[in-house]
Parts: structure tokens; C-alpha cells; sequence
């Protein structure tokens, strides 16, 4: 019975550390979804100098990130280890079964907040996926209508004096996407 109560209170000291990696965890990807909106509305605005300043923060931030969820699913690991029932990373609840409330709401807490958040980025990647995929196919598109343009209907870029018409390559595109 007493290895039963030391072990509560082990978990219980060990459920409140787990909490505060959990915030940390969630820190590192909040600064990586503000990135990720920066990313959206640097590509809107095709600020190619400001996507490769976020890319290099990327670089920063997601290493970061990934240290923290590392180091929150070893320490998940040893606890199950202390108590003898090993805890998938997934299943990191499955502790808090062997500590007191407060501690299992503070952790169920601080879960909840970084699934938000995790979910929140993981839209946002999308999103910006999307809009890449978008940029890249426009690009494409602009640049096929250019080189026929070129190779099939010369007049159709260059006025009589060997000058860039008004209307743009073949008179459609005169606009940056």
C-alpha cells in the first residue's frame, strides 16, 4: 500500500512537470503557426524576401519544436518506466490514472491546448500547401502563354517597331498575378 501512495506522489510531481513540457511543447508550434501565417500572406503578396526570412526561421524553430516533443515523449516513457507500465507517446493519458485531480486536469489542460494548437498549424501547412500548389500552376500557366506567344504569334507580343505591345504576352496576361 505504501509503494501504491509514493508512487501517486511521484506521479504527481512528475504530471506537473509533464504539464509544463506540454507548454513548452506548445510554445515552440505557436511561434511555428505564426510563421506559417506570415508564410500565407508573404505568398499572397510574392514577397520572395520575406518567404526565404521565414524559411530560414522555419529552419530555427521547427528543430526547437521537434526537441520539445522529444523530450515530452521520453519523459512520458520513463514515467511509465517509474511505474512499470509502459505508455505509448499517443497514450500519454493513460498516467494520469495513477495521480490526484488537479494534476490530471492541469495535464489534461495543457494536452488540450497544444492539440489546438497543433491542429491549427497543421490547417494552416495546408492552406499554404494549397496556395503553393495555386502559384505554381499560375506560374506555369503564364509562363506556357508566354512561349507560345513567342515561338507562335510574334505579333501578337511586339508591335511593328520591335516593341513589348501594351496588352502583355499574347494580349492576355499585363498583370503579376
Amino acid at each position: 500500500m505504501e509503494t501504491q501512495g509514493r508512487t501517486a506522489s511521484l506521479i504527481k510531481e512528475d504530471g506537473q512537470l509533464l504539464a509544463s513540457l506540454l507548454e513548452i511543447e506548445d510554445r515552440n508550434y505557436r511561434r511555428l503557426l505564426r510563421l506559417a501565417w506570415r508564410q500565407n500572406s508573404y505568398m499572397r503578396r510574392q514577397n520572395v524576401d520575406r518567404l526565404e526570412t521565414n524559411a530560414q526561421e522555419w529552419s530555427v524553430y521547427l528543430p526547437r519544436a521537434n526537441e520539445a516533443r522529444i523530450a515530452r515523449e521520453r519523459f512520458v516513457g520513463e514515467m511509465g518506466d517509474s511505474i512499470g507500465r509502459p505508455i505509448p507517446p499517443n497514450k500519454m493519458t493513460d498516467i494520469l490514472h495513477f495521480t490526484d485531480a488537479d494534476t490530471r486536469r492541469k495535464v489534461f489542460s495543457a494536452i488540450k491546448i497544444l492539440q489546438d494548437t497543433t491542429m491549427r498549424l497543421a490547417r494552416q501547412n495546408d492552406l499554404n500547401r494549397n496556395l503553393a500548389e495555386y502559384c505554381l500552376d499560375l506560374a506555369g500557366e503564364e509562363s506556357k502563354m508566354f512561349q507560345r506567344c513567342l515561338t507562335e504569334d510574334p505579333d501578337g507580343c511586339y508591335d511593328g517597331d520591335a516593341k513589348p505591345n501594351g496588352r502583355g504576352p499574347g494580349g492576355v496576361l499585363h498583370r503579376q498575378a
